[in-house]
C-alpha cells in the first residue's frame, strides 16, 4: 500500500499501516531525485509486509544548496530544516514509542545519505540503523563541534561508496566510516570499483541483511 500522510506535508508512506509494522524508518532521496525512487529501493531492500517507511520530499528536489564537502554554514538554514523534517519522519515511524529505536532505520542515497548521517549525529539514539548509500560526513565544522563528541553506541551502519564517484569521493566515504566507528557505531563499509553513481545489487543485499537482522 502507498498513501499520503495527512498530518505531515510532503511525507509519503509505504508498506504496512500504522500500528501493524514490526519495523519503521525514513527514506531520503538524493539531490534532483524523487521519493518514488526510494520507494522502489525499499521494495528491494526488505519485505514491505513487515515494514512501514516514511518518505519525505525535499523542497525543490534538494535538501540543502551546496555540496556536503563545503562548510556547514553555507548549507544553513536548509540543512537544519532538512534534519528536522527527517526527525519528524522518524518520530512518526516510531508511532509514539511503540517501535523502539532498534526497530527504526534512517536510509538515504547520495545527498539523502549525507542527510541521514547528519541526522544520526544530531539525534543520537533515535534510530538503531543507518544505511548510507554513497554519502559522507558534512565537513568543515571545526574541532570544537559538539557533534564530534556524540556517542553512537548501539547504532549499526552500512555505508557504501565508489572509487570513481564524482559526487562523493572515496576518501570522504572512508573518513565518514572512521568517524562513525570512533563515535561507537558498528560500521560496515563497502567501496565498489568502477561503480557509477547508483545503488547496485550487492548494496541492496547488504542493506537487506542489516534490516533482517533487526527484524
Amino acid at each position: 500500500m502507498d498513501r499520503d500522510t495527512e498530518d505531515l506535508p510532503k511525507l509519503r508512506e509505504v508498506g504496512q499501516p500504522r500500528g501493524a509494522a514490526q519495523f519503521g524508518g525514513v527514506l531520503l532521496h538524493g539531490r534532483g531525485r524523487s521519493p518514488e525512487e526510494m520507494v522502489d529501493l525499499a521494495g528491494h531492500m526488505a519485505n514491505l509486509d513487515r515494514i512501514r517507511w516514511l518518505v519525505p520530499a525535499a523542497d525543490g528536489g534538494s535538501w540543502y544548496p551546496r555540496r556536503f564537502t563545503e562548510p556547514v554554514t553555507l548549507n544553513e538554514p536548509f540543512l537544519s530544516q532538512a534534519v528536522e523534517k527527517c526527525h519528524s519522519g522518524i518520530v512518526e515511524a516510531s508511532e509514539g514509542g511503540r517501535l523502539m529505536p532498534e526497530r527504526i532505520a534512517a536510509v538515504g542515497f547520495s545527498q539523502g545519505a549525507c542527510l541521514a548521517i547528519e541526522y544520526v549525529l544530531r539525534h543520537p539514539g533515535c534510530c538503531g540503523s543507518l544505511i548510507a548509500f554513497t554519502g559522507g560526513f558534512m565537513n568543515q565544522r571545526g574541532p570544537d563541534s559538539k557533534i564530534l563528541g556524540t556517542s553512537l553506541a548501539g547504532l549499526r551502519v552500512l555505508i557504501t561508496g565508489s572509487d570513481v564517484d564524482e559526487w562523493v569521493p572515496e576518501k570522504s566515504t572512508r573518513e565518514t566510516a572512521r568517524i562513525l566507528s570512533e563515535l561507537g557505531a558498528e560500521v560496515t563499509l563497502r567501496i565498489y570499483s568502477g561503480r557509477p553513481h547508483l545503488v547496485n545489487e550487492d548494496e541492496l543485499r547488504e542493506a537487506r541483511g542489516l534490516l533482517e537482522s533487526r527484524l
